[in-house]
């Protein structure tokens, strides 16, 4: 056996023995940091041909990475007081939709056991918890591929990241667990934060997830809603098949984000239309690149004066 297949079928291996040594010292890596860290590293061990091409990964990747870590600390930046927040227009557009005290009270009192955990309480955290991972692990996926496709999911990532930043800028709001903690609303418990605790789960800790850089006011739009419609579209025409399974996913997560008191429902329909928003300006985008494209294999190169000297 040659030395680069050995090295070929040796790494993967080394990577899943370190990364689960990783997890069970010190938790699951949900920084940034780690995450993108782990990422990389990932893609050279189960392609060690990728080794040839790191630079090209670097190349692509820090960008992404550099602009969402500014991202992450920008965002703790706008967060404002609680009482300046925004939580009337949620709440009202919820409670007009889905009747008195909106959706989130009547799951709760429907499905949720204070210190009992039901097997969807279990399947609410695991959904939550996969907005950490997927839309790099797609990321990841996706620069394996023709780069094109890999660079337009990089642009529609960082447009609705940026379009969200910008809304907790302007518009700070009011998640319903904070409205319930002031009050406004009946009591509402944290369903994520308890699971978390009560299944002893750890995470590796960084800036990224200090409390003080963590926007609590950050709810409008919901990128955990986000994410999984901005998936949903991209893969659109993979077929009806994917197109459903994606299509679930979206509806899980925007279920969770509700069941669990992290946002109302128009916090997650801002997060779809944010999405909707994106995909209209990459589209306007392609159409006037195209169209400048074609003006220009028309326009007939200059040849310079033809009138005749006397």
């Amino acid at each position: 056996m040659s030395a680069g297949r050995a090295l070929g079928r040796a790494a993967p291996a080394a990577y899943v023995v370190a990364l689960g040594v990783v997890v069970a010292t010190w938790g699951l890596p949900l920084a940034r940091d780690q995450l993108f860290f782990w990422l990389g590293l990932g893609l050279a061990a189960f392609s060690v041909r990728a080794w040839r091409t790191w630079g090209s990964l670097v190349l692509h990747w820090l960008p992404l990475y550099g602009l969402l870590v500014a991202y992450d600390f920008l965002r703790g930046a706008a967060s404002v007081p609680v009482d300046r927040a925004h939580l009337s227009p949620q709440l009202d557009a919820d409670e007009a939709m889905f009747g008195a005290s909106g959706p989130t009270v009547w799951l709760q009192d429907h499905l949720w056991t204070p210190g009992h955990l039901h097997a969807w309480d279990i399947a609410v955290w695991g959904v939550y918890m996969t907005h950490f991972f997927a839309v790099w692990i797609v990321a990841a996926i996706l620069w394996r591929g023709p780069r094109e496709r890999f660079r337009r999911w990089v642009l529609l990532v960082v447009l609705v990241t940026v379009g969200a930043l910008l809304t907790y800028w302007r518009y700070p709001a009011q998640p319903p667990w904070m409205a319930a903690d002031r009050g406004v609303l009946p009591p509402i418990d944290r369903i994520v934060p308890e699971v978390w605790g009560r299944l002893g789960v750890r995470t590796v800790q960084s800036l990224y997830e200090d409390g003080r850089l963590v926007n609590t006011v950050a709810a409008v739009p919901s990128l955990h809603a986000a994410y999984p419609a901005l998936l949903l579209a991209f893969f659109w025409p993979a077929g009806r098949w994917v197109r459903a399974g994606l299509a679930a996913y979206a509806l899980a997560m925007a279920f969770t984000l509700i069941y669990s008191g992290e946002h109302f429902f128009a916090d997650v329909l801002a997060g779809w239309v944010l999405v909707a928003v994106a995909f209209a300006l990459v589209a306007a985008g392609a159409r006037a690149g195209a169209l400048a494209a074609r003006q220009v294999v028309r326009s007939p190169p200059s040849t310079g004066s033809t009138t005749p000297v006397m």
